[in-house]
């Protein structure tokens, strides 16, 4: 995939968000970092302590329980949520293009908050997580990458 010059590079999973830009040539993207958010990390136990839900049936001795509610995932969404309201306002003011790179769910979730004329002007959506190594790993995955 050729990426131009001073493109916006956008990668998201549920705790972090890195955008670069590239400053090297189309065919051989270079990345520099240039923003960078973490959603701090709490302990389940500190997001919340509720136990399960019981449920009782009035002509039934049965009983059964309602599955958690999972407040990590839910705290990741929200993130995740914050982060489409960005990608908003940099593909708004970036005339070079923005190429997004998230986890398939954080992608998934990113999705439903765009706008549809905020998506059409990405030059690609890619389902990939990425690890703590990203800008070279990144930039090599870029080259080989086919929209």
């Amino acid at each position: 995939m050729l990426v131009r010059k001073d493109s916006k590079i956008i990668a998201v999973d549920g705790s972090r968000m890195a955008m670069f830009k590239n400053v090297g040539e189309a065919f051989a993207p270079v990345l520099e970092l240039i923003e960078e958010h973490k959603n701090p990390s709490l302990r389940t136990s500190e997001l919340g302590t509720d136990k399960p839900g019981r449920s009782f049936q009035s002509k039934s001795p049965h009983r059964g329980t309602h599955e958690l509610t999972d407040l990590q995932q839910q705290e990741e969404d929200r993130f995740v949520t914050e982060v489409a309201h960005r990608i908003e306002k940099i593909v708004a003011n970036t005339k070079a293009g923005v190429v997004l790179i998230a986890a398939p769910r954080a992608l998934g979730v990113i999705r439903k908050h765009l706008k549809s004329d905020t998506s059409a002007k990405l030059l690609a959506e890619i389902p990939k997580a990425f690890g703590p190594d990203e800008a070279k790993s990144l930039a090599k995955m870029l080259t080989k990458h086919e929209v």
